[in-house]
């Protein structure tokens, strides 16, 4: 991910074509960081509802404009079910997966599963995590690369407010179910050192940097660009500096 990310930096118009590539790395690495966390039947369940929930409502909101608005699929490749192409629910796992680990780093959640008010706190700290994401990726693929289109401009770089809300609303609904279910079926979960909850805090911010790079070489584009990258340091980069210190300044093993 870091390769790709610095190879932006001398050909930022590959940003639009190596994006599936990058949600594919990221959700490899949610496996593969997950099963080490939650281990494989948690991390499935955890895949399943994501895909569920996620795919339900984009098909949904294609349909009726409900929750996201009305908007419609363009220069995504790849296979489409009921209208929705096939890597975008790997996508919401990939990022869920990431912003996830991030919301129990900001809230220390570090060696035991979610109990009382935080199995509320959590989830919603992750989401805004998440959401932060889709502020600045939305603009992007929807105008620059035309990966799906708006029926109607909307007020944020043309993209409606209902977007954010039903991002909002939608990602919440799996991370909380999620959440639920861990409270529920799961033991208690062991700890970790420093270093495996910094490699999902990298990984953020290298998605991150991934906004940043373009509006510093690419000569098209740069308001929008400009502004995107601008975004992403005041909300993705601020998480991934907030998270690193949370990390770096506590014992040398998270405990419980």
């Amino acid at each position: 991910m870091f390769v790709l990310t610095a190879y932006l930096y001398f050909a930022p118009e590959m940003q639009a074509p190596l994006g599936p590539l990058f949600a594919m790395m990221i959700a490899v690495f949610a496996f593969w960081h997950g099963f080490e966390r939650f281990g494989v039947k948690n991390m499935l369940i955890f895949f399943f509802i994501t895909w569920i929930i996620s795919h339900f409502f984009e098909s949904l909101s294609i349909s009726t404009g409900f929750p996201f608005g009305y908007y419609h699929y363009e220069k995504l490749p790849g296979p489409r079910i009921a209208n929705v192409p096939l890597m975008i629910m790997p996508a919401y796992f990939a990022m869920g997966y990431t912003s996830y680990i991030l919301g129990q780093v900001l809230t220390g959640q570090y060696g035991k599963k979610l109990q009382g008010i935080q199995m509320i706190i959590t989830p919603l700290i992750a989401t805004f995590i998440m959401v932060m994401w889709d502020l600045v990726m939305d603009p992007l693929a929807a105008t620059i690369n035309q990966s799906w289109i708006w029926k109607e401009n909307g007020a944020y770089f043309g993209v409606p407010l209902s977007n954010f809300a039903g991002w909002f609303f939608v990602v919440y609904l799996f991370m909380q179910l999620f959440s639920l279910y861990l409270a529920k079926c799961d033991n208690e979960l062991k700890t970790y050192n420093k270093a495996f909850w910094l490699e999902a805090v990298a990984v953020y911010g290298i998605k991150g940097l991934s906004f940043i790079i373009p509006a510093f070489v690419l000569e098209t584009h740069t308001e929008i660009n400009g502004s995107m990258a601008l975004v992403t340091v005041f909300t993705m980069m601020f998480v991934t500096l907030l998270c690193a210190i949370h990390i770096l300044t506590m014992p040398h093993r998270l405990n419980d």
